[in-house]
């Protein structure tokens, strides 16, 4: 027996049937013909019937939250199998499709002045607005880390399509970075290809602190929009190399970002000297994530992830799905985290999209961020009200 559609195919099924009539559709014709609802529909009893018309309308429920909308007609239509009046359904294109956008000036240069494609609804910029929305979306898609920034990035992709005046940037094309970094690179190249190890102070974002530090860089990669230094580094308690350090090999390759980096200089004499492992490829590190940029032992984490931010994480490839479709329409996904700091850090802006199933330290880590944020928050608010009395 074929497997039964999912509710997200079903969902699909209901709206490309609507969609695709010109006319209303009556409740009968659409369980009776629709996927998932027309297999218990026909030939069912009363009780399947039943249940199939709450099935019906839990999705109208849940579509609407989605900000689709099935209401029944104000005007009733005359169903043949009953010979009497029941409550139609109708979907019309520009009711579930996103506007156009538009500038004035450049209305109507498609198909000549006047012509609106595929009689969508069309909302109108004044040419003043472009600069606040381009400025805008642009601050959002510097948020590389997180969902909405790369949301944001392919909003400005489509929207360069219908608006020239939106096209990519070329911050959008190419990587750039402040002066200070790209001098922090350029040394830290040198560094790489003399095998020497350099000096900095570092802002451990885990521990909150900022100290000295001595790296043996072994390679450098571009990743999530960060550059990063991957290498060897003592404990921060050790700031100059020894060669009983160098014998031990520190704690084990890291991964160092660069604009976390200051006063970035090489070490000269004989102890800053240093050999690459064999075996070591910087491109092994490329397609990592964040919390995989650490040479700890993993740490396997389930999360539930909702529709629709699920279908970007499935996107990315991040993690492995274990659920492919929930009863919310989300997934569920196993990570392997090494650096759990940085998983929490990516999880948080999900908010109550995302539900940490296990391990019990992996929840407790959330719940500690979450106090933590909201403690800064309330700080701020307590502060600016406090001068606002004054």
């Amino acid at each position: 027996m074929p497997d039964r559609p999912t509710k997200t195919e079903r969902w699909l099924n209901l709206l490309a049937f609507l969609l695709d009539r010109h006319y209303p559709a009556s409740r009968e014709e659409i369980l009776s013909q629709v996927s998932d609802y027309k297999e218990d529909w026909i030939g069912g009893d009363t009780r399947a019937r039943e249940s199939v018309r709450r099935k019906f309308e839990r999705d109208k429920k849940e579509l609407k939250l989605l900000g689709v909308t099935l209401e029944p007609l104000k005007e009733k239509i005359v169903a043949n199998h009953v010979d009497q009046e029941v409550e139609a359904y109708q979907l019309r294109p520009r009711d579930f499709y996103l506007p156009y956008l538009s500038v004035p000036p450049l209305r109507g240069r498609r198909g000549g002045q006047g012509v609106r494609p595929y009689f969508l609804s069309e909302v109108a910029l004044a040419s003043t607005d472009l600069p606040i929305l381009r400025r805008a979306a642009e601050r959002i898609a510097a948020l590389t880390d997180t969902p909405l920034g790369v949301a944001a990035q392919s909003a400005l992709r489509k929207l360069s399509f219908d608006l020239p005046e939106m096209h990519v940037g070329a911050e959008e094309r190419a990587f750039t970075a402040p002066a200070e970094i790209e001098t922090q690179f350029a040394l830290l190249r040198q560094a790489v290809e003399q095998r020497r190890a350099v000096q900095c102070r570092y802002y451990s974002i885990r521990r909150d602190v900022e100290g000295v530090r001595v790296i043996e860089p072994y390679g450098l990669m571009l990743s999530w929009g960060h550059w990063y230094c991957v290498g060897r580094s003592p404990s921060p308690e050790q700031p100059a190399l020894s060669r009983q350090a160098k014998g031990r090999g520190g704690q084990g390759v890291r991964t160092f970002r660069l604009d976390r980096m200051k006063h970035v200089s090489i070490v000269e004499g004989e102890n800053a000297e240093f050999t690459v492992p064999k075996g070591f490829q910087i491109a092994s590190y490329l397609n990592r994530a964040p919390w995989e940029l650490s040479e700890n032992k993993p740490v396997t984490v389930r999360v539930r992830i909702n529709f629709p931010q699920s279908r970007w994480v499935i996107g990315e490839r991040l993690g492995k799905v274990v659920k492919a479709v929930t009863d919310d329409a989300g997934s569920e996904f196993e990570f392997e985290v090494r650096a759990v700091d940085a998983f929490v850090r990516w999880l948080l802006p999900l908010g109550k999209q995302a539900e940490v199933l296990s391990p019990p330290l992996i929840k407790k880590k959330i719940a500690e961020a979450k106090a933590a944020l909201r403690a800064v928050y309330a700080t701020t608010h307590d502060a600016r009200r406090t001068t606002h009395e004054k």
